[in-house]
This record gives C-alpha cells, sequence and structure tokens, in this order.
C-alpha cells in the first residue's frame, strides 16, 4: 500500500510539471522541454530541437527555424544558447537560464525545466 501511495505521489508530481505555462507564448508540454509560440521554437537540454518544435508547434515552425538557420548558416547558429521571446536567455554548456543575456540573475523556474 505504501509503495502505490509513493507512486500514485510521483505521478501526479510528474504530471503537474508537464503542460506548465511559463509566460504569455512560453510553455513546457514535458519535463525536459520549453516551447515558444512567439519564437517559433521548442528546446530541450541540448538547446533548440527540431524535433520537438516540430512535435508540438507543427511542421510549419519547424520549417520556418530551418530556413532561419539556413540563412545564417549551420556553421554560425548555435543552437545552445538563445533567447526566448521573454528575453529569458539559456546556455546548455552551463546548463542555467537567466533574465537575460546580460543580467546573469538566475531564472531557475526555467533552469529545473530544462537541466534537471
Amino acid at each position: 500500500m505504501k509503495l502505490l501511495a509513493t507512486a500514485t505521489l510521483i505521478c501526479c508530481t510528474y504530471s503537474a510539471e508537464a503542460n506548465t505555462k511559463l509566460d504569455e507564448h512560453i510553455f513546457s508540454p514535458d519535463q525536459g522541454v520549453i516551447c515558444d509560440h512567439k519564437a517559433g521554437f521548442c528546446v530541450d537540454s541540448y538547446g533548440i530541437s527540431m524535433a520537438f518544435t516540430k512535435e508540438f508547434l507543427g511542421q510549419a515552425a519547424q520549417d520556418k527555424m530551418m530556413k532561419m538557420i539556413n540563412d545564417v548558416g549551420t556553421k554560425n547558429f548555435d543552437t545552445s544558447r538563445y533567447s526566448l521571446s521573454n528575453k529569458v536567455y539559456c546556455d546548455s554548456a552551463q546548463k542555467a537560464c537567466f533574465t537575460d543575456r546580460y543580467q546573469k540573475q538566475p531564472q531557475e523556474n526555467y533552469s529545473q525545466i530544462l537541466f534537471n
């Protein structure tokens, strides 16, 4: 009985973390993933993810992001560092998100979703 209660708690805790709205255009459809409708991409702990962008925002969003990457050139586009439409900046190498690119005030809720 104790094991069943623990399993239920873990299940419900995980479900509460999934589909979390973080900002007007930003949400977390699953643990480890954040999507930004306005910016048009989804990210995981490695950075911008074409697969998650397609899964959660659709083929058109993936196509638009791929065009942007190809226009800049794949060698010049770093998918591991990015800013969301609310200016939150994340760096996958540092495994952290911040208020914006120039202020290093941590954004724990974003970092927790992506890097834990």
